[in-house]
């Protein structure tokens, strides 16, 4: 009995060590890790909001290699930050209460031009950079809605508070039908 229990606490040391190396991107609260709201959609493209301490650093080691910035106002010097650690960026002003559907032309033109990087759309706190990844997966990816839903609902879900985002959404799916 007592061998079952040191190999029981010797296990759950180990896990600990683990978690603990762990990138902090993963965390369950929005505001820890690396990048706040961070979600992983599949093994190239990641979404999130903005940094979280050295969190360029982190995003760094995770292989992202490209940064689409959504947001209408970023932090100063973020692409001299950004290039420091190899990585590219790229500003695609999207306004959060007025989104346009050149803002989208934009937005998926960045995309297509970096098809094969390893890319993290970011906005402030990841619900403009779910919302237009969820748009370029239907629109332009052709990914089934309901999956491509998942993955925006993970982070965000539009609703009455975010109107302008709701019927943007469907004006967007709408006039690329």
């Amino acid at each position: 009995m007592k061998n079952r229990i040191l190999l029981l606490a010797a296990t759950a040391a180990a896990l600990v060590t683990v978690a603990g190396t762990l990138p902090a991107a993963h965390h369950n609260d929005p505001h820890s890790g690396s990048v706040m709201n961070y979600h992983r959609v599949d093994d190239r493209l990641v979404t999130g909001g903005h940094f979280v301490d050295d969190g360029l650093t982190e995003i760094k080691q995770e292989g992202v290699t490209v940064v689409i910035d959504l947001r209408d106002n970023p932090p100063k010097g973020q692409e001299q930050k950004l290039a420091e650690q190899g990585i590219e960026w790229i500003g695609v002003p999207v306004e959060w209460n007025d989104p346009e559907a050149e803002d989208f032309e934009k937005f998926a033109r960045a995309m297509q031009a970096h098809q094969g990087d390893h890319v993290l759309v970011q906005c402030g706190a990841n619900y403009r950079a779910s919302a237009m990844t969820y748009l370029y997966r239907v629109v332009v990816e052709g990914v089934d809605e309901e999956a491509a839903a998942k993955d925006l609902y993970a982070v965000w879900t539009p609703s009455d508070e975010s109107d302008a985002w709701v019927e943007y959404i469907e004006e967007i799916k709408s006039t690329a039908r």
